[in-house]
């Protein structure tokens, strides 16, 4: 079975969007959580850098129901740095732990569990962070 998820990160100074969604069936393995993601901030300083925690609000990104392996498929535009995954937590906003993503690479999602999303971004523009899409499949 193919599962595709795709994302839609928007992040102008002053505002934070990020939408999801995903062409799979609800019992696939990969299940993205919510259509609107929420970031961990809701602005970016022009020049700044730093890291930005994307999830459900309260609730997971992403649910993978069994282990399997995924491929993720991205490009980062002007002013990101990386893309991680890293374990749900309830209240967190850190991105310290969670292996990068590299686009076009399997990724070993460990399942049953809840993921959330982290970028790095580095000397942000001016007119904020550019959009971008992530797809996952198998």
């Amino acid at each position: 079975m193919i599962g595709v998820l795709v994302f839609l990160v928007a992040i102008p100074i002053g505002a934070t969007a990020v939408l999801a969604t995903s062409r799979e069936k609800r019992n696939s393995n990969l299940v993205p959580n919510c259509l609107t993601l929420r970031s961990s901030q809701a602005t970016v300083v022009a020049g700044g850098s730093g890291v930005i925690l994307f999830s459900c609000g309260g609730n997971a990104a992403l649910t993978v129901g069994k282990s399997d392996q995924f491929r993720p498929f991205f490009t980062l535009p002007t002013g990101y740095t990386g893309l991680k995954i890293v374990n749900h937590a309830l209240g967190a906003n850190g991105c310290n732990h969670g292996p990068i993503l590299v686009s076009g690479q399997r990724f070993d999602l460990g399942g049953p569990g809840n993921f959330d999303y982290c970028v790095g971004y580095a000397n942000a523009p001016s007119i904020g962070l550019a959009s971008f899409k992530v797809t996952w499949s198998k």
